[in-house]
């Protein structure tokens, strides 16, 4: 029982810090900081080694009588174990000097207590994980006196024994699969989308985030667009945020939005905008990125910004953007310049339109040139009905070509505007682009090479040419890995690399450079054999 207790304690007691998860860009020095200053040694005591001796004495009859630390087993090396976990406790018990010297040479606590101390510690750990208050309300419990509801949800969650999920307790932010509150879900393009406000993380209040950035949510089951989730497997969906982190200070809280857009045969967007709701939690895969295809315009410029459909969720990021740089150039009280931004927002007809009483707001009051278009007619005589092309383009914007040009759109669209402005004279670095699937990766001509890809967990193993995906191999082995953008950039799909080596490694990497230790495997080519834990 009383090494039960032990191991119960062991990583909550006293001055040890508590972690949550690092996520996928935690380097191996964070690791081993980790490790020490969240693990303890117990020490052995005078009293115990006598107990056990004089057990021995009565019980067994060892003519050689052992180390009575092998009793302890790894609790006098606790630190060393996390370290080190390969090793047997006789080996941690040599290197325990070593690593003391090295947590001291660089700061780091090292952690020691005697194991009878451990019983008063017992009964103060019991008393505190007991009790519904986190680490920040200790100190300050009227704090959390002054929040009723937050009180009674951690005592019903204690009494069945049921974890919160915005997980109350630890001190330290998350940065990594957050569960974060939905403040609300309202349907809107007559049902077609659910514009959704998600409460920015506590500890998040320094996280900030350009104009066209995204969030990446993570989902259990299915999977749209061609999606790979089936039954329970994960899915994770890139979802941009309509205002960046300056516009989202104005909203309760700093908030953060965006928009689901329903998509035919899609079953995450289905139940998302069928079934999220105010009070719902959903899991962010991390902060806020941007995938610097969206760079902000500079001040003064001329832009246009074209969108098809649910597109239009970064490109209305960039326009408060640019209504906002406009209003600070001002001396306060003076009209000033009005920006020089149009936007062309396409759509199938007049109920798919998404965000337009807020488009029309910031048209009127920064005086951006908006233009709504839809494919199918409409009795309102404030759309016009057409499709975009060449014509269009000329004549609604005469000076495109001069323009900084983003557009959000299906990639089909994206193409084809491209080229039309590529025949108007617009220079490439002018045309900026955001597409709803992930580009095609660039991949090498098969030369005949074959590797092999093996899964440690698993303990299976694939061959593969050079121009297979790990994630490919991976489904090959029948091995499922939450996936998300498929570009690298979501992280969803981040794996550690056990050994071998890919092929932005062989191209980038120094001579005599570490290896990387994690990857993403939908983008990463091996050009070695490599080993996944998978």
């Amino acid at each position: 029982m009383a090494v039960l207790f032990l191991v119960f304690i062991e990583h909550h007691a006293g001055e040890l810090e508590l972690f949550t998860d690092p996520g996928p860009d935690e380097t191996a020095d964070q690791y081993y900081e980790r490790q020490i200053r969240a693990t303890r040694n117990f020490l052995p005591s005078t009293q115990m080694d006598d107990a056990l001796a004089r057990v021995l004495e009565e019980e067994v009859p060892f003519a050689d009588r052992p180390d009575l630390r092998i009793f302890y087993g790894g609790l006098d090396t606790h630190v060393e174990h996390h370290l080190f976990p390969d090793l047997p406790p006789s080996m941690q018990r040599r290197i325990a000097p070593e690593v003391r010297a090295i947590a001291a040479k660089y700061g780091l606590p090292y952690h020691e207590t005697p194991l009878l101390e451990t019983v008063p510690l017992i009964a103060k750990t019991l008393t505190g994980l007991s009790v519904p208050f986190g680490e920040r309300e200790f100190g300050r419990p009227s704090t959390l006196l002054r929040d009723p509801a937050s009180l009674v949800r951690r005592v019903r969650a204690g009494l069945s024994y049921r974890p919160l999920p915005e997980s109350p307790y630890l001190d330290k932010p998350r940065f990594h699969n957050v569960p974060v509150r939905v403040l609300s879900a309202t349907p809107v393009a007559d049902g077609q989308a659910v514009s959704v406000r998600l409460a920015r993380p506590r500890g998040w209040e320094d996280i900030g985030w350009d104009a066209g950035a995204y969030v990446s949510l993570r989902v259990a089951g299915g999977g749209d667009h061609g999606g790979d989730g089936q039954g329970g497997e994960e899915s994770v969906r890139q979802y941009s945020l309509v205002r960046d982190s300056s516009d989202a200070e104005g909203d309760a809280g700093g908030a953060m939005e965006i928009c689901i857009k329903r998509v035919e045969g899609g079953r995450v967007s289905t139940r998302l905008n069928d079934s999220l709701r105010a009070g719902d939690h959903v899991t962010l895969v991390g902060v806020p990125q941007s995938s610097g295809d969206f760079p902000t315009p500079s001040p003064g410029a001329k832009s246009l910004h074209i969108a098809g459909g649910v597109g239009i969720t970064p490109i209305i990021s960039l326009l408060r953007r640019i209504a906002r740089d406009a209003r600070r150039g001002q001396p306060d009280g003076a009209t000033g310049t009005r920006p020089d931004a149009t936007l062309l927002y396409v759509n199938r007809d007049d109920r798919s339109i998404i965000f337009e009483s807020e488009l029309r707001e910031l048209a009127r009051d920064s005086g951006i040139t908006l233009h709504l278009f839809t494919d199918a007619p409409s009795a309102r005589e404030d759309l016009s009905t057409c499709r975009l092309g060449p014509e269009l383009l000329q004549r609604v914007v005469p000076d495109a070509a001069d323009r900084e040009t983003y557009v959000c759109a299906p990639a089909a669209l994206i193409d084809l505007t491209r080229g039309w402005l590529r025949d108007l004279g617009q220079p490439a670095g002018r045309f900026h682009a955001e597409s709803f699937t992930a580009p095609e990766l660039d991949r090498p001509d098969d030369d005949g090479s074959r590797y092999t890809v093996r899964f440690r967990r698993t303990g299976t193993a694939v061959e593969i040419d050079g121009a297979t995906t790990l994630l490919e191999a991976a489904g090959r082995a029948g091995i499922a890995v939450p996936t998300g953008c498929q570009r690298g950039l979501c992280k969803a799909c981040v794996t550690p690399k056990l050994s071998g080596t890919i092929r932005a490694e062989a191209a980038d990497r120094a001579p005599g450079a570490v290896a990387q230790e994690r990857v993403t495997v939908c983008t990463a080519l091996a050009c070695s054999d490599v080993e996944l834990d998978l």
